[in-house]
């Protein structure tokens, strides 16, 4: 599907020709695991506008139903381990996706400080603040590098929960299995509100509305659950 998708875009000279694919592709994957997709609370993301979407992030199959349900096709903020997987490397690279080296964090800057200016002038970037899939059915402690890009961005945070995929595409299984998934958007918390909070406030703000919406408790820090505050 990535080199379709590529080669197409290449030959039809149509650079957003992948960025659109990416949503035939959720579809198709959908179709042949059984996955019933639904999708409350779209109303939240009008076209036409940029956002930090933000998400709960259980399993390979959240990727699937946020390309599918998302109003606005977005960009992923992407850990740099993964360009290291064949093929995905190229679909992150011709999907306009951000890559963030978390173990630099002057080189996550820059990107986080490159990405701002990317979603201020009109793209949006879906982002997993909890850094990698739980273990657990709880919402982990999250990274401050998405709240970095909003402020700097200065556009609106939407929280996105997501409920059903860890039960689709478990964690440490190659397998994944039928079953309903759904995407619950919420409203967005809006640049004024986002200037006016200090970063650890907004970001307890924020894992709260995600805790909500997919229906999970929020993780106490320590132990499993513990993930840095660094700023990716």
């Amino acid at each position: 599907m990535v080199s379709y998708a590529i080669g197409s875009s290449l030959i039809l000279n149509d650079p957003e020709f992948f960025r659109r694919a990416q949503r035939h592709w959720a579809r198709g994957l959908a179709r042949f695991w059984g996955m019933d997709l639904k999708v409350y609370g779209a109303e939240n993301m009008p076209p036409g506008v940029p956002y930090v979407v933000m998400s709960n992030h259980a399993s390979y199959a959240d990727i699937v139903a946020l390309f599918m349900a998302l109003p606005v096709i977005p960009g992923f903020l992407a850990k740099r381990e993964l360009m290291k997987i064949p093929f995905l490397a190229a679909a992150l690279r011709a999907g306009g996706h951000v890559i963030i080296d978390r173990g630099k964090r002057e080189s996550a800057r820059q990107a986080i400080d490159s990405a701002a200016q990317q979603v201020h002038s009109g793209k949006t970037v879906l982002i997993f603040p909890e850094g990698t899939r739980g273990d657990v059915e709880a919402v982990a402690p999250f990274k401050s590098g998405g709240f970095h890009l909003a402020k700097a961005a200065r556009v609106p945070i939407v929280p996105v929960g997501l409920r059903g995929t860890r039960a689709i595409g478990p964690k440490n299984s190659v397998l994944f299995w039928p079953g309903t998934v759904e995407v619950h958007i919420g409203a967005p918390i809006e640049p004024e509100e986002i200037a006016g909070k200090e970063l650890y406030p907004l970001m307890d703000t924020v894992r709260t509305r995600i805790a909500s919406l997919s229906e999970q408790p929020v993780a106490p820090s320590g132990g499993a659950a513990r993930a840095s505050r660094a700023p990716a």
